[in-house]
């Protein structure tokens, strides 16, 4: 068997792998690429989509699951497998996806400096998204499937909602794909199961260098940060990625508002898709834990607080800036690299009153990035700003787990894996992480290199 890399290595964004297993070709997520990496969306998959039998996803964020719909395009005709509520997500996401790249389009044609040279055009549309959806099959966590060659089974990743590993058995062999592993003690979702035993692994390694400051104290931290903005008279605007962080905030939010605390403040979740994936939360209970089902049975929902207003068209959206008296702004996405965020900090980043709060990773060359890097100027759609707002950022919303949490979780296998492939990282965190792996588990650890066959033998 043969494990390809062909995205998601040396950076974080473009989750790509295909497993050549005896001649029947598996791909493993197909993300987009992110902020300085994104013109090699542009380039071909680095193999031939048509001899891919099978494409398992893990999760439905972009960076995952957003060149699924170019993949057909390029010639991939098999099942797509997912969980179910990756599944309803990924149809958001992917048409969003879709139609912030016509907008980019046709933003792009009409720049006087591009008609010197070819247009590059979206890489899909929302016909292609319609196309790719009749292509999924979800199946249930824990239950196993034959796939001919070899069987998968889904464990809850516990990243975001339908989230998975992905465990795939060659008899007594066992292949894991981490996926994005969140962190013990989220709301919402369960903790990440444990494993028992792989003979390979391959694990992410987004924050193999750093930890995440406490869940716990995050509502709080999070809570001073609004006050100490309100109490200047500027806005809280906060940059979120609609599926995942979006809901833990309002459930941070939650217990406050119905204690009055936010009284007279109002949280606008300025986010067609953070809406619509807030709807798909409540379909999906079965990826709950104990504590999110419990506040659902006795009818208290975590989403729907005092003040809370979701604005789902363009002219509600508008409309924020119309209202009167303090606000928390909520919008995608979360690395600013399109959506309506960017209006957002159009609006606020030259008011030295406001604060733009980062909750999540940015990629390296997206606008969140530079804003968290110092920039003082900055430019977003044709418009250069004056960065006078306070630029401030959370760790502990993260949904990736962190070094100690990576670490606890690997010491779970009473197998220990033979070889550990680390992707989806950024150079420093992915050798932080393989270092501390040889030390303590004494593992042949591989970072792969883009387009790299390993042999699994």
């Amino acid at each position: 068997m043969n494990l390809e890399f062909h995205g998601a290595v040396g950076g974080v964004t473009g989750s790509h792998m295909v497993l050549d297993a005896g001649g029947m070709r598996v791909g493993i997520d197909a993300g987009l690429f992110q902020g300085n990496e994104a013109s090699r969306n542009q380039a071909d998959f680095g193999h031939d989509p048509r001899s891919i039998r099978v494409l398992i996803l893990t999760h439905a964020h972009i960076d995952h699951s957003g060149r699924v719909p170019l993949l057909i395009k390029k010639g991939f005709s098999g099942k797509i497998i997912s969980t179910a509520a990756t599944a309803d997500l990924c149809e958001i996401m992917l048409r969003d996806s879709a139609h912030l790249m016509m907008e980019a389009a046709e933003h792009e044609s009409h720049q006087s400096d591009q008609r010197r040279r070819p247009l590059a055009g979206p890489l899909y549309e929302e016909k292609d998204v319609a196309a790719a959806m009749r292509h999924f099959t979800p199946i249930r966590y824990n239950k196993e499937h034959d796939l001919g060659r070899f069987s998968i089974r889904f464990m809850d990743a516990g990243h975001i909602l339908g989230s998975a590993m992905i465990e795939l058995s060659f008899g007594k062999k066992r292949l894991v794909f981490s996926g994005d592993l969140g962190r013990p003690g989220a709301p919402f979702l369960r903790d990440p199961e444990k494993v028992d035993a792989a003979d390979w692994l391959v694990l992410e390694s987004t924050y193999g260098d750093m930890d995440h400051g406490n869940i716990a104290d995050r509502g709080k931290i999070l809570l001073n940060i609004i006050l100490e903005t309100l109490e200047r008279g500027g806005n809280v605007v906060i940059p979120a990625f609609a599926i995942g962080r979006t809901q833990e905030i309002l459930y941070e939010l939650n217990p406050y508002a119905e204690k009055g605390v936010l009284s007279g403040v109002s949280c606008f979740v300025d986010s067609p898709m953070a809406i619509s994936a807030t709807e798909i939360y409540a379909r999906h209970p079965e990826c709950f834990d104990e504590e999110t089902l419990s506040l659902l049975r006795s009818g208290d929902s975590p989403l729907e607080f005092p003040g809370i207003q979701y604005t789902r068209s363009q002219d509600e959206s508008k409309a924020i800036y119309d209202h009167r008296g303090p606000r928390i702004i909520i919008s995608a996405s979360g690395m600013c690299t399109g959506g309506r965020v960017l209006h957002h900090l159009i609006k606020n980043l030259e008011q030295k009153d406001s604060t733009i709060l980062f909750v999540g990773y940015q990629a390296d060359g997206t606008i969140g990035r530079r804003l968290l890097d110092g920039a003082r100027k900055i430019r977003i759609l044709d418009k250069d700003l004056d960065v006078k707002a306070q630029i401030t950022s959370m760790d502990a919303f993260s949904a990736h787990a962190g070094r100690k949490e990576i670490l606890s979780w690997l010491r779970s296998f009473r197998q220990f894996p033979d070889k550990v492939f680390l992707n989806h990282g950024e150079p420093r965190a992915t050798r932080a992480l393989a270092e501390a792996i040889r030390t303590e588990f004494d593992s042949e650890v591989t970072i792969p290199e883009m387009g790299q066959k390993y042999l699994l033998s």
